[in-house]
């Protein structure tokens, strides 16, 4: 036996105690544990006494029984002679899930093609060459917030944050080292996010970036913005009196890591009513994106206290309980407790407005680990060697003379290559499904079908799905216009969830009169779907269950029963959504769509103007309007709304609502306004919305600086601050000949009096001497004579930079004012008008410094 009688009791009364929320299947999982031996029945009710409902219906039991086998066999034949403690290895080497990511059997896989590169090495030295083989195979880019599976992410090449972790981590775990996911879930200083891994070796955690490779632990581009950090999660599933546990989804615990990585203090609310106030749910909010985001919710304890470890900046705290709520904002640099008075709580806000500050925590460098520089080359030849591989592996997935010869024989050729291509290694399902024959008339309806998908979609879909969608939907195609059939009736997709077959099960649940009463009454749809429940502990808001997964378990949170509505009715025939502004379940019906939720037809809309001050308007970037339902406020999905002449007009159903617009610094504070007003049905209202205004000296930033290292025309290495020296400078990185950079000499070349003028030394910094050959550049150097020309590597220079002064790296040019070896103000990308403001800021630098 592997692991000791208390922990092997401990379980084994955990899944005694929820066996009975295992739903329909229940019977069937406890005579399949019966044929398991007694380790891997005990890794067994690990997994069921602490997995959401969607995961017990959503993967069959001999997939966990190989996680469990395979978590054993890792057990017994180690790499290494550390002894991992039993209770890091079930949380973190055994544990299948890592995020809410697609379950595969993938370890085996991954632990053949590592054994070879980590046997022999430390535990350390092993991590971090599995972070180049992970670099290897898949680097960074943006996609949806589904995440796909570690197999789906290797064979894409490429992944979000959050699949680049979850990827590495299933790779570490495989050779079994114990690895887990941290994630910010929002940036105090920006409006972002991010995940990351940490590793557990010889008794302590160590952290680095996701398929970054770095010669040494505890180093990564993102460590500054952690010391930053308001607060920073993982998942576990077995309590440690090590961690904070900061709240529970379902039966998955969420552990506080923040002290590993910023200032912080233990943050206390006390709610009273007069008395103290138990089962208020405690919101801890930082203002990003435009929105009040919760990174912490914890319901009050019997002295009415919530507490939770925080970093030292604002927090908008919101309390509710019963429908009704209290708000406050706090900074937590300045205190460590606030009470509130629930006497004072509200159901809704009134009309009101309000301006408010909300402050970022300070810059720090609290976990910086210099490079000598024979690690920063050795850094540079592994990234580069890895860079290629990639780039060779992923090279693969396309088969040209296939990919032209199916493309032939459709009417645009051009869109089947690029559905094929966004398919990554996926390539042979999509073409399967392309070559399929369902009859010429339907030949061009299969492009439509996968366009409807969305296009992280084409990289884990699987043919036969995509053949069992097509055609059970099929006998429906005439009875709709194809801009309601593709959509809401063929398309398999409804929200979020894992994509699934289920049209032929759906069906064969219905006799015909029970179907032709759906297709006559879609609210009988939801009657139906109402019925499915789940217990609290293992109702998981992170995932959504599949329409067979809720009626095989008979279990079903709200956002799993919409899902389910959606499916039945487009697999009878019926149209339907979700809508994609406030996520009700609706049918289409007489040319629009109704509300499936509402008993009565709902009373007329509300009409909303929003006049925009001229303001140049981003949703989820300055602004977001929420609606007030059940003491909370839930955020709109309003990206595609178009503003029309300064003029935004919205149909919304009456409400109360609220509406905040922000503008952030570059030190990471925000201004931002509060807007909180009701709708009446019937109603039209015209709210006149602004930006607060800052002054330049709230631009104004002081960030060390790091030595950085250029080149002069003799191609010598220089120290940069022994050319910039110790007043102020303007040192941009120039990307000559693409637009930004064009737009930005352009603006320097305007300005040549004002620049020249200045009390400030100009560097201009080019990545080689061919940039002399733009005109643009040329130009801009013969009106700025005093304007210094230096080379710089600008993955060594400029990327550094823009993290450390908080911007994009991925944007040129990079403008950064700086003074004695300290950052100011920094910008990346163009902006119009970019000069004058950097000349502002030179001016308020000097004055500043004088």
């Amino acid at each position: 036996m592997y692991f000791s009688q208390a922990l092997r009791d401990r379980i084994h009364q955990q899944f005694m105690e929820s066996k009975a929320t295992l739903g329909h299947d229940g019977e069937v999982i406890l005579e399949r544990m019966r044929g398991c031996s007694e380790d891997e029945r005990m890794i067994l009710e690990f997994f069921y006494s602490t997995m959401p409902a969607s995961d017990i219906g959503d993967y069959d039991f001999s997939l966990y029984q190989k996680f469990a086998q395979f978590g054993l066999s890792v057990w017994e034949n180690p790499f290494w002679k550390s002894r991992i403690p039993e209770d890091i290895f079930l949380n973190y080497v055994v544990s299948y899930r890592i995020n809410n990511e697609a379950i595969e059997d993938c370890r085996p896989l991954f632990r053949k093609k590592l054994a070879d590169r980590v046997r022999g090495k430390s535990m350390k030295e092993a991590a971090l060459e599995v972070n180049v083989w992970c670099a290897e195979h898949v680097t960074y880019q943006a996609t949806d917030d589904r995440t796909v599976s570690p197999l789906t992410v290797m064979k894409s090449s490429y992944g979000r944050c959050g699949e680049e972790s979850t990827f590495a981590v299933t790779a570490l775990r495989s050779v079994g080292i114990p690895a887990r996911q941290i994630y910010a879930p929002r940036w105090a200083h920006c409006d972002d996010n991010h995940a990351w891994v940490e590793v557990w070796c010889d008794g302590d955690w160590y952290f680095l970036g996701a398929c970054e490779p770095e010669p040494v632990l505890n180093r990564g581009w993102f460590t500054e913005a952690a010391a930053r950090s308001m607060l920073m999660t993982c998942k576990a599933f077995l309590p440690s009196q090590d961690e904070e546990e900061i709240t529970r989804d379902g039966c998955t615990l969420y552990l506080n890591e923040l002290k590993r990585y910023a200032e912080n203090r233990r943050f206390t609310v006390t709610v009273k009513n007069p008395e103290p106030l138990a089962g208020v749910t405690v919101h801890f909010e930082l203002l990003n994106g435009s929105e009040f985001s919760p990174i912490a919710s914890v319901k009050t304890d019997e002295a009415g206290c919530a507490a939770v470890t925080l970093g030292f900046g604002s927090i908008h705290i919101h309390a509710v309980k019963d429908g009704r709520f209290a708000e406050v904002f706090v900074d937590t640099e300045e205190m460590d407790s606030i009470e509130i008075d629930f006497t004072r709580a509200v159901a809704e806000e009134p009309d009101a407005q309000e301006d408010f500050v909300f402050r970022a925590p300070k810059d720090s460098s609290r976990n910086f680990i210099a490079l000598t520089e024979e690690q920063k080359e050795k850094r540079r030849a592994v990234i580069h060697q890895a860079d290629q591989k990639r780039k060779e592996y992923a090279a693969g997935f396309f088969d040209n003379e296939k990919a032209d010869a199916l493309a032939a024989r459709f009417a645009d050729p051009q869109k089947v290559r690029e559905l094929l291509k966004a398919a990554q290694g996926n390539f042979p399902e999509v073409y399967d499904f392309l070559s399929m024959d369902f009859g010429d008339e339907n030949r061009e309806l299969r492009i439509k079908m996968l366009c409807s998908l969305m296009k992280k979609d084409l990289r884990d879909v699987r043919a036969a799905l995509l053949e069992e969608h097509f055609r059970e939907a099929l006998p429906y195609r005439g009875d709709f216009p194809e801009n309601v059939f593709v959509p809401y009736i063929l398309c398999p997709r409804v929200y979020l969830e894992q994509l699934s077959e289920y049209r032929r099960f759906l069906s064969g649940l219905f006799d015909k009169p029970t179907a032709d009463s759906f297709r006559k009454n879609p609210k009988d749809v939801w009657a139906y779907v109402s019925k499915y429940q789940v217990s609290a502990d293992r109702q998981s808001e992170r995932l959504i269950a599949t329409p067979v997964c809720v009626v095989r378990t008979g279990q079903g949170g709200e956002l799993d029963r919409r899902v389910l509505f959606t499916a039945i009715c487009r697999t009878l025939g019926i149209p339907a959504r979700l809508n994609p502004v406030d996520m009700a379940p609706q049918y289409y019906r007489g040319g629009a769509f109704h509300n499936v939720q509402e008993e009565e037809e709902r009373a007329e809309d509300a009409k909303l103007t929003l006049l925009g001050n001229g303001e140049k308007w981003a949703y989820l970037h300055n602004w977001t309007l929420a609606v007030l339902k059940d003491g909370e406020y839930r955020t709109l999905e309003l990206s595609n709304a178009a503003w029309e002449n300064g003029t935004l007009m919205l149909s919304l159903n009456p409400g109360a609502y609220r509406l905040l617009t922000s503008s952030r610094t570059p030190n990471g504070n925000q201004f931002a306004k509060k807007y909180c007003f009701r709708l009446n049905a019937g109603e039209a209202k015209e709210l006149s919305i602004e930006l607060c205004k800052t002054e330049v000296s709230d631009l104004i930033q002081d960030i060390p600086l790091l030595p950085f290292q250029i080149y002069n025309d003799r191609s010598e290495p220089v120290p940069a601050d022994s050319v910039l020296g110790a007043g102020t400078a303007l040192v941009v990185w120039l990307e000559e000949g693409r637009e930004p950079t064009e737009h930005i000499l352009n603006e320097f070349i305007e300005a040549k009096d004002a620049l020249n003028a200045a009390d400030c030394k100009l560097l201009f910094l080019i990545q080689s001497s061919a940039a002399w050959k733009n005109a643009t550049f040329a130009k801009a150097k013969e009106t700025l004579p005093a304007a210094m020309v230096h080379c710089a590597d600008f993955a060594e220079t400029a990327v550094p930079m823009a993290r450390r002064m908080f911007v994009d790296p991925d944007k040129l040019p990079l403008a950064v004012v700086c003074r004695g070896g300290r950052g100011v103000y920094a910008s990346s990308g163009y902006n119009v008008g970019i000069a004058d403001l950097l000349l502002k800021i030179i001016d308020a630098a000097n004055q500043q410094a004088g």
